[in-house]
């Protein structure tokens, strides 16, 4: 279901942020800002799953890392879009194709949440090291 309202919700965001966002700086510049500050930290956390795997990465950074990862990986799609077309070198005048890249980047953010979540919790929520929801 999210893979198919993605294909609607894309579009439709990216056409906003290029169209109405982008032509309001004050609003564009902070919003391209917390857009590569949201990236840098999901490309953190995919670097600690990668090398440390996701069960150490819960240890180590403890209970909040779910909360944090889950919303590293929603806000994914979003923040690409925005950093794509509100940049001084962005895409704005192909938000069409900013759209269908941050769909994809989506769709394997979605896949990803799901393996972090069946490592951490199993697939019912009671078969994995941790007790659901954290």
């Amino acid at each position: 279901m999210a893979l198919l309202g993605g294909m609607v919700a894309a579009p439709v965001f990216c056409f906003a942020v290029a169209k109405l966002v982008r032509s309001i700086p004050a609003l564009a510049i902070p919003c391209f800002w917390t857009s590569l500050v949201l990236l840098g930290l999901f490309l953190l956390e995919l670097l600690l799953v990668s090398t440390r795997g996701v069960i150490a990465a819960r240890e180590l950074v403890g209970a909040p890392f779910f909360l944090a990862h889950a919303f590293l990986t929603f806000a994914l799609a979003p923040a690409l879009a925005c950093a794509l077309l509100l940049g001084r070198r962005s895409f704005a005048r192909y938000w069409f194709l900013a759209a269908v890249v941050c769909w994809f980047v989506g769709a394997g953010a979605v896949f990803y949440q799901y393996a972090v979540a069946e490592t951490l919790y199993g697939v019912d929520g009671s078969g994995g090291p941790y007790v659901a929801p954290f």
